[in-house]
């Protein structure tokens, strides 16, 4: 004998049993939302004004409603929530279609910018060298022109004294200001200092 399917359409697999047009989560929500609205109503409209309190309370009416009442694609909404979080903020990036040739091309592209990448690191390396030689050459002709005009250290020793004698007498004055202070006063300073 042949075997007989019987078609089962999807309203039966949703069946509810409904109480005066409402099935048990919708009068849950129902009496929530009579619960907390008209409280809020009475609460906020002589504190904020009538006009805003009504804002408020479409929106909570609105939000618990919508969490009580409404389906899409056969989902609850606390089912469908996650899924339009996922979709609209963490996913939310345009998918192109791209043909295998296409594909091909563009990872060819990105191996020769790493190609290309490496090739500008050896650019580097040789401007570095170039900088490196360029100094030697300005030191060497310095030597030569240190022996060329008789230019001897001696002169850099001397020019150095003066700025170290220079540097002393801001010295003795800074001190001078300093033994002036107060302890508490040189206490704050290095504390500012941050010594």
């Amino acid at each position: 004998m042949d075997d007989i399917e019987i078609t089962v359409f999807d309203e039966i697999k949703d069946y509810k049993e409904k109480i005066y047009f409402f099935n048990f989560r919708q009068w849950i929500f129902a009496i929530l939302i009579a619960v907390i609205v008209i409280p809020t109503y009475i609460i906020l409209k002589d504190k904020i004004g009538e006009e805003i309190t009504s804002y408020i309370v479409i929106a909570i009416a609105g939000s618990l409603g919508f969490i009580g009442f409404v389906k899409i694609h056969e989902l609850e909404a606390e089912k469908i929530l996650p899924y339009w979080f996922r979709h609209y903020f963490l996913f939310a990036k345009p998918i192109h279609y791209i043909s295998d040739e296409e594909y091909k091309l563009l990872h060819e592209k990105k191996k020769k910018g790493k190609k290309s990448k490496s090739r500008q690191m050896q650019k580097i390396d040789k401007q570095s060298a170039k900088e490196i030689k360029r100094k030697q050459k300005q030191e060497k002709l310095l030597m030569k022109a240190k022996k060329k005009y008789g230019i001897t250290e001696n002169v850099e020793i001397i020019r150095s004294n003066k700025t170290k004698d220079k540097i002393d007498k801001k010295d003795n004055e800074l001190i001078e200001k300093l033994s002036k202070l107060t302890k508490e006063e040189q206490e704050v300073l290095l504390k500012l200092l941050g010594r």
